[in-house]
């Protein structure tokens, strides 16, 4: 679950706000792209520019790189772009790497989406100490949203009853994608948390929080509600971040270096 990416109170709160910027990587050009996104971020960094973000790279999926930038309001996030904009040495420091990028990607999407407390359960963790993030992308049919929120409150209500060791936020899709697609995200410290997710939601706990009517609810949303559902698994990426201070503060895994020089970075000086 993203921080509060433009407030430096309480990294691990969820944003009300969330624009995610999805980059979608060539075939053999991953180090090229998490090197001009290093150089990129450290760039803003220095300049002082009022944006944050949090950078996360795939493990399991599609090779792509997602950044996270967390707003209170649209407000804010208007405010922020027109730092960007209104600022021409900022905007040539974005306009130089974006240009750099254009025989790395294959397509970058930028999607604002809403945090919804209700089908979320003990959102709030300690970002700094994660360092993996799978986010489970959901796309729900027109006209099943009721029964697929529905069912999604059931199941707080059953992990609270469960007393599950688990933390998700979910965030659902405002603008830039298809309506109805839903974010789940869940951060772990370790990769370890998937060993335990089986045992755990078919331990008698669980099951008697969930019912037999429960189990059931889940298998007509799944079959009747859902459109597509795809599970990605990110390593999170502290030299292609921009973070507020307090996050080194927390932990040295987010302290990062100035990165080398790349050839196309030192040819645009």
């Amino acid at each position: 679950m993203p921080a509060e990416a433009q407030e430096t109170a309480a990294p691990g709160t969820p944003s009300p706000l969330l624009v995610i910027y999805r980059e979608e990587v060539k075939p053999g050009r991953g180090a090229a792209h998490a090197a001009n996104e290093s150089a990129w971020a450290q760039g803003f960094a220095k300049a002082g520019v009022p944006q944050h973000w949090l950078a996360m790279t795939s493990m399991a999926g599609p090779t792509e790189a997602w950044f996270f930038s967390g707003y209170a309001s649209y407000a804010d996030f208007q405010k922020a772009e027109d730092a960007v904009e209104g600022s021409p040495s900022m905007q040539a420091i974005a306009d130089r790497f974006s240009s750099q990028e254009a025989d790395i990607l294959e397509r970058t999407t930028s999607i604002v989406a809403g945090y919804r407390p209700a089908l979320s359960y003990q959102a709030n963790v300690s970002l700094p100490a994660m360092r993996f993030m799978q986010v489970d992308v959901v796309r729900v049919k027109a006209g099943h949203d009721r029964e697929f929120r529905a069912f999604w409150r059931a199941m707080v209500e059953a992990h609270t009853k469960a007393k599950m060791d688990e933390h998700w936020a979910v965030y659902e899709s405002e603008a830039g994608t298809e309506d109805l697609t839903f974010y789940f995200m869940y951060p772990s410290a370790t990769l370890a948390a998937g060993d335990a997710s089986g045992p755990m939601h078919t331990a008698d706990a669980f099951r008697a929080a969930v019912g037999e009517s429960g189990r059931e609810q889940s298998r007509e949303v799944h079959r009747e509600a859902v459109e597509t559902s795809r599970s990605y698994i990110f390593r999170l990426r502290p030299s292609m971040s921009t973070l507020p201070k307090e996050w080194s503060a927390a932990d040295p895994f987010w302290t990062v270096k100035a990165p080398e020089p790349t050839v196309a970075t030192a040819q645009k000086k």
